[in-house]
This record gives C-alpha cells, sequence and structure tokens, in this order.
C-alpha cells in the first residue's frame, strides 16, 4: 500500500483547522477536493480518520496516530529535500578519493585545493595507494573515484576510465652524485645506482625491470618493487637528495628542490618511459556533482603539469650540465 504524502499533508490541515472549509481555504484547494483527498486517504488505510460534524471535523484514534505520525514523516521528507538541493548545489555532501603515488603529487593534491576553495562545506577523503589496490577500493565501493595507472584497468567492462595526460619522468640525483656532472652516462653506468621510489605496476614495471634491479612483486608480473622501496614519493625524494639513489620524478615534482640545488637531473638518454594514469570509476553508476567538479578540475591542472613538465629543469648556475635528453616511465 503506497500512501501519497500530498494526502498526509492534506490531512494535517484538517486537523489543524478542524473544518473542511477553512483546511481547503489554507490549502488553496476547493472543499470537494479536499474531502475527496480525505475520503481517498481513509479507503487506503481502510479505516475512519475523522468523525464529521456539521460545522467541525474530529479525528478519530486512527486519525490521532496519522496526526502525530505524519508531522515526522513530512519533516522527514523536507529533510531528505533539503539534502539533495545541497548535495546537487555542492554546498554538501563528501568524497572518497584514491590516488597512486605519482598521481596525487602531480594534479591530486592541486585539484582538491581548488574544488575546496569553491566549496569549502565539502567532506573529501583521499588516501594514497598503490595502483591495484586503487583499482580494487573502486570495485569494492570504498571510493568514489580513482587515479592510478590504468593498465588492466582500461579493459575491465566494469569500469570507466578517463585517460590523463602522459607526463616525462627524469632521474633526480643530489647535486654531487657521481652522476650530477657526467654527459650522457651509458645505461650501464646508470645502473649502477639504485632506484628509489613506490611500487611500480604496468608499463612501468616492465621498464624498470629491464633496467636491470628491483624485483618482481611475489611473482607477479605486473608488479616491480625497486631496491628501495617507500611508500611515500615526498620520502624518495629526501632518500636522493642525501644519498647515491636515483629517484624518478617528473620535472614539475622537483621544480623546488632543482632551483634550490637540493636535487639535480641526470642527463640519461633512456628509452622513453611516461605515466600512463586515469581516472578511474564505476561503469553504470551516476557520479555525483562533486566526483564530477573534482574531475573536471583533475583535468585542468594535468593539462597545466604537462605544459610544466614539457619546459626544460631549471637548475643553479653552479650545474654545469647538459639538459636531459631522455626520460623514464612511472606509474
Amino acid at each position: 500500500m503506497i500512501i501519497e504524502l500530498r494526502l498526509i499533508r492534506h490531512a494535517l490541515a484538517l486537523g489543524k483547522h478542524g473544518n473542511f472549509a477553512r483546511a481547503a481555504e489554507a490549502l488553496h484547494l476547493t472543499q470537494p477536493s479536499l474531502s475527496r483527498s480525505i475520503a481517498a486517504l481513509e479507503q487506503a488505510l481502510d479505516v475512519p480518520l475523522f468523525d464529521r460534524a456539521p460545522r467541525s471535523v474530529t479525528p478519530t484514534p486512527f486519525g490521532r496516530v496519522l496526526l502525530e505520525r505524519g508531522e515526522n514523516l513530512l519533516s522527514s521528507e523536507a529533510e531528505l529535500r533539503r539534502e539533495i538541493r545541497l548535495l546537487a548545489g555542492l554546498e554538501a555532501g563528501s568524497l572518497a578519493i584514491g590516488a597512486g603515488p605519482y598521481a596525487s603529487e602531480i594534479s591530486v593534491a592541486t585539484a582538491i585545493a581548488r574544488v575546496l576553495k569553491a566549496h569549502p562545506r565539502l567532506k573529501i577523503r583521499c588516501a594514497t595507494a598503490d595502483p591495484a589496490e586503487v583499482v580494487h577500493d573502486v570495485l569494492a565501493e570504498r571510493i568514489d573515484v580513482g587515479i592510478a595507472e590504468i593498465s588492466g584497468a582500461d579493459d575491465d567492462k566494469r569500469l570507466i576510465v578517463e585517460t590523463l595526460p602522459s607526463h616525462r619522468i627524469v632521474l633526480a640525483c643530489r647535486p654531487g652524485h657521481p652522476l650530477a656532472t657526467e654527459i650522457q652516462p651509458s645505461l650501464a653506468r646508470v645502473n649502477a645506482f639504485p632506484l628509489v621510489t613506490t611500487l611500480l605496476r604496468g608499463a612501468a614495471a616492465a621498464t624498470a625491470s629491464e633496467r636491470g634491479s628491483g624485483v618482481a612483486n611475489g611473482g607477479d608480473s605486473e608488479d616491480f618493487v625497486p631496491p628501495i622501496s617507500v611508500n611515500s614519493l615526498a620520502l624518495a625524494r629526501r632518500i636522493a637528495r642525501d644519498s647515491d639513489a636515483l629517484f624518478p620524478s617528473t620535472v614539475g615534482m622537483i621544480a623546488d628542490d632543482l632551483a634550490a640545488g637540493f636535487l639535480a637531473v641526470v642527463d640519461f638518454a633512456a628509452p622513453v618511459m611516461r605515466t600512463n594514469y586515469g581516472v578511474i570509476y564505476l561503469a553504470g553508476r551516476t557520479l555525483a556533482p562533486s566526483a564530477r567538479v573534482f574531475i573536471k578540475a583533475l583535468h585542468a591542472v594535468e593539462a597545466e603539469a604537462r605544459q610544466a613538465d614539457s619546459q626544460p629543469p631549471s637548475q643553479p648556475p653552479s650545474v654545469t650540465r647538459s639538459a636531459p635528453q631522455g626520460a623514464l616511465r612511472s606509474c
């Protein structure tokens, strides 16, 4: 049995005014229309709701229960409508994001900041995780949107994948590193020093494996654990600054360190490696307005980051070496 909220609203007005004429006037209805509404509600419930007198009505025991509960029903409906309006207008609501380490640093943090600046009441939760975990979290509906390496995910019919711009990766090292001033060191020379980064996946893992260091992750050929494995690129950057480890990075990610002289770029011409990540979310589901706004901001930030990465690395005058001629690929 479905009871229309409209009929309950009419019954509440009749109970409040105690008279069909006054209730109909308050509802901007004709008296016959109100009478039909009350009769339809009584028929739906199969009980009398009001005892009629020539000039007044009195709620029956059934009517008193309806009037008591009806107020709560209409209040709940009004609150539901309010929450929907707030969510649609991005004045409320929440957004859960999962992102791979490189995507987090390159664009996700900046995109979140822009969304919050425009919509400060949004509640946003963002976690950095390995690419495979991000995909699993999207499928398990633990997050609304994932940004990670898309190898394999783009073939999954359960997912929508929006490819993001590809960014070139360079090898960063400390300014006093043996490779810092060498011109076009050989692959064998570069391989003498360990990589420090997060777990790599997909094409990034394949290329890193060809480099000759690191190990497969539990026999999974799609994953690659570098010799110095961390779960934070900020940590990897700091390790590279204070050791002989090489840090795969975009130029934009290390721009401040390059300008300050904390890092340098190895002049290494390698088989081109680039990022290969995208936006991932469930197919067949309507995205919340907050997710759509975030994805739009993310695309804008990604375009800006790609343009910045196309510029030559800016290094302090004391570092005299040629510009990098190659790039590496990471997730």
